[in-house]
């Protein structure tokens, strides 16, 4: 087992120091040790316990530990994490140092699992243990002792293990891999590898949500073995924003690419690496090792210790791949779409979209007769939350109309609020959303229609003069040189005491800050506030409401 994964596994075990499960202290045995004796695929099933409300015990131990010719591809069995912590449990002893290189006649003890072990010597003066083969008696590490076996201490007994189908038992052997396995499709690299990092979530959380999303599998040739390097969630939290911003990782063609070259052909060990070394991943990208002062991939720190599985292996590294400041920014510049705002107190806190749009506005000189109409405006009730489009008239639209000459609150109640609700529509839009023959209805319970050509896209009568203004990813803006659903022949009363009640659809329906497309929860820890367990021992989206699209002959759908 390679030493970072013993320091990830003692930083679970001591973290869960309140469990009442007792595993020893393994977190000193060499995983070096370990490959040299061929049992280091049965000390990386230890992972099962990651998750487990355990504690570590300082009493001195004995685990028995069967060779890798026994456990063949161990870490398959990690499919079935019940069956693997009975197994381990059956193969440790909790408080005792079992001395075997003087024994002269029968013993017995039990494991911790509660079975019994009976060691017998053979006529040949070999020890066994059960029917498995002594092959080392007593190696010695930190606070205890390994008993090397060719075999499993019970691998004749069937463990009860109910199928959900079928109600079988199942024998330990069945989890071995047959030979024909070896000719199975690649997609089994990707799959052990998510079962590893599962163990392993508390670190590679994000890597891991990444990757399951990935259609990194459909590059794997049959036959073939590969390596991947993967990030640890800190590096990942680097480009995380604190507050708001934005993430690289929120646009999904960038994160297929990263995930895709973390990939190299070849089941790469790091002790055969060279200095300088230079690899290709699977997108074509160049990586170079460094073996001085440590190994490096491209700069990034790689944790020490391979971590085989079936078809490959993983690597751990301490940053992302192909991520700079000059490519997180040349991405922002293409998706201020994916940008997460600051939350805002005012104008009004309930609808985050509605100030985001109107303070963006107030800033531009060409809307000072919106601003002033959705500053007196009872529009916060009906435009709450976030996932709106807003189709915005110039001041040159209300000029038309003599509305430059109209109150403030003009548009406050009654009909005049009435025209601007027949201004948003619910749900995002981009630009290509905008189809030609479409209708799409207002929170007024107005529909428009869109009419496109090749240079331009008219929304009822009014030209889209500028399009997709990103208000962060909160919505969408599109300025417009006419007000809508509005001439000279249908302005509203300059006064009115009626307030019109607008009947909700539902498109209009108030909306919750689980609309805005947020950072992936896998990184929705505070920076900072936990180790990198990985280096211990060194150095998604939210779908958006969709907007209310009627039916026409196109049959066409907005998403």
């Amino acid at each position: 087992m390679p030493t970072g994964l013993f320091a990830l596994l003692a930083a679970a075990l001591v973290a869960a120091c309140h469990g009442l499960l007792e595993l020893p202290d393994t977190s000193g045995i060499d995983g070096q040790l370990t490959a040299n004796l061929a049992v280091d695929h049965f000390f990386s099933l230890w992972l099962v316990f990651n998750n487990e409300d355990v504690r570590t015990s300082g009493e001195p131990f004995t685990i028995l530990a069967p060779q890798n010719s026994a456990t063949k591809r161990a870490e398959n069995l990690l499919q079935k994490p019940e069956l693997v912590k009975k197994l381990l449990l059956d193969h440790v002893v909790l408080g005792s140092r079992i001395d075997l290189t003087n024994v002269t006649g029968d013993t017995s003890f039990k494991t911790l699992g509660g079975r019994t072990v009976h060691v017998r010597r053979t006529k040949d003066d070999k020890l066994k243990a059960n029917d498995a083969n002594i092959v080392e008696r007593k190696v010695e590490v930190p606070n205890g002792l390994l008993v090397v076996l060719d075999n499993y201490l019970f691998p004749e007994e069937q463990v009860t293990k109910e199928n959900a189908t079928q109600g079988k038992l199942v024998d330990i052997a069945a989890f071995a891999p047959s030979e024909d396995a070896k000719n199975q499709s690649n997609t089994t690299f990707v799959e052990n590898v998510m079962e590893v990092l599962g163990f392993l979530k508390s670190g590679v959380r994000v890597f891991q949500h990444f990757l399951s999303r990935s259609n990194v599998s459909k590059l794997l040739d049959d036959g073939e073995e590969y390596t991947v390097f993967v990030p640890t969630d800190h590096a990942f939290q680097r480009w995380h924003p604190i507050d708001w911003g934005f993430y690289p990782f929120s646009v999904p063609e960038f994160t297929e690419s990263i995930i895709i070259n973390h990939f190299v052909k070849g089941r790469l060990k790091q002790d055969t690496i060279k200095d300088g070394q230079l690899v290709r991943t699977l997108g074509g990208r160049e990586i170079v090792f460094k073996k001085t002062p440590n190994l490096s991939v491209n700069g990034a720190m790689v944790v020490k210790g391979d971590t085989p599985v079936s078809r490959g292996n993983i690597m751990f590294i301490g940053e992302v791949l192909f991520v700079s400041e000059s490519v997180v920014s040349k991405l922002h510049q293409q998706h201020r779409d994916k940008e997460t705002p600051p939350l805002l107190a005012f104008p009004w806190f309930g609808a985050q979209f509605l100030s985001h749009a109107f303070l963006a506005l107030e800033r531009d000189k060409r809307f000072t007769h919106i601003t002033r109409f959705l500053n007196l405006a009872d529009l916060a009730p009906h435009v709450s939350g976030t996932g709106y489009t807003f189709f915005v008239p110039t001041d040159t639209a209300f000029e038309e109309l003599g509305l430059d000459k109209m109150p403030d609150n003009y548009l406050s109640t009654g009909d005049g609020l009435q025209i601007l609700l027949n201004h948003f529509v619910k749900g995002r839009l981009y630009d290509k959303d905008l189809k030609d023959g479409i209708e799409l209805t207002t929170l007024g319970n107005k529909t428009i229609g869109i009419k496109r050509t090749k240079d331009k896209v008219k929304v009822n009568d009014a030209t889209i003069v500028e399009s997709e203004v990103f208000v962060y990813n909160l919505g969408t803006m599109f300025y417009t040189d006419k007000v809508l659903f509005t001439n000279v022949n249908n302005l509203p009363p300059t006064s009115t005491e009626t307030v019109m009640t607008i009947k909700p659809t539902a498109a209009n329906g108030f909306t919750t800050a689980s609309e805005i497309e947020p950072v992936p929860d896998e990184i929705a820890e505070e920076a900072g506030s936990l180790p990198d367990v990985l280096f211990a021992d060194g150095a998604a989206t939210t779908d958006e409401t969709s907007p209310t699209v009627k039916p026409t002959t196109q049959n066409a759908t907005i998403k």
